[in-house]
């Protein structure tokens, strides 16, 4: 998790630098007249095994069905930042049991993306996201539900290709992780667990 937070901070850093040399770069008014943006994406998440601190075995994890949504601003003509609101939700077997469990992250993230500029309607972008969420997961059998608050980061890499000034569409790999959630569960009781997702995710952003 240590490298992991080191490796978002870096990114920050290198956007916050990447806003510092677009301010001085000449802009004028009308080659950005749409400053605010609506973004919504879906898709899906792998997720690896994840280790099982207070129980026997690991869990298994079957994909994630991943959505979200934000409202976001262009500051400068390649730097936005964005409020997003996003959810992960997957089932999973724990390999000593036949029993099902289910996990969901509720996540709220402050973003920030650097648009790589081109002389075509495709930009690549990255990003770097961090905030918290609310973790839950449930047992089926003896049908048991916990939550947890928890921290949360992302690094995103994609494309978008502008339909016209107002629309673009997006494809990406978002890399999606939290601080590892508590829950208590009849009949297992406590456990500590991992929640990391690499997703998949189609999308599109309105500017107005």
């Amino acid at each position: 998790m240590k490298r992991n937070f080191e490796l978002v901070i870096g990114v920050l850093v290198f956007l916050f630098a990447s806003q510092t040399w677009a301010q001085d770069q000449p802009q004028k008014a009308q080659d950005r007249p749409y400053n605010l943006y609506l973004s919504g994406n879906f898709g899906f998440g792998i997720l690896p095994d994840a280790e099982v601190t207070g129980l026997s075995g690991k869990f298994e994890n079957d994909p994630a069905i991943v959505f979200n949504g934000a409202i976001g601003i262009t500051l400068l003509e390649y730097f936005r930042l964005e409020a997003e609101a996003g959810f992960h939700l997957n089932s999973a077997d724990r390999t000593t049991t036949f029993v099902d469990y289910n996990f969901s992250v509720l996540s709220l993230m402050g973003n920030a993306y650097f648009d790589i500029p081109t002389t075509t309607p495709l930009s690549p972008y990255v990003g770097a996201g961090i905030g918290f969420g609310i973790a839950g997961a449930s047992e089926d059998f003896f049908d048991s539900n916990d939550s947890d608050l928890v921290g949360a980061f992302q690094l995103m890499a994609g494309l978008g290709y502008e339909i016209n000034p107002k629309i673009t569409l997006t494809l990406g790999y978002r890399y999606f992780t939290t601080t590892d959630p508590d829950f208590v569960l009849a009949p297992a009781g406590f456990f500590e667990t991992e929640y990391t997702s690499h997703d998949v995710l189609f999308g599109a952003r309105f500017r107005f």
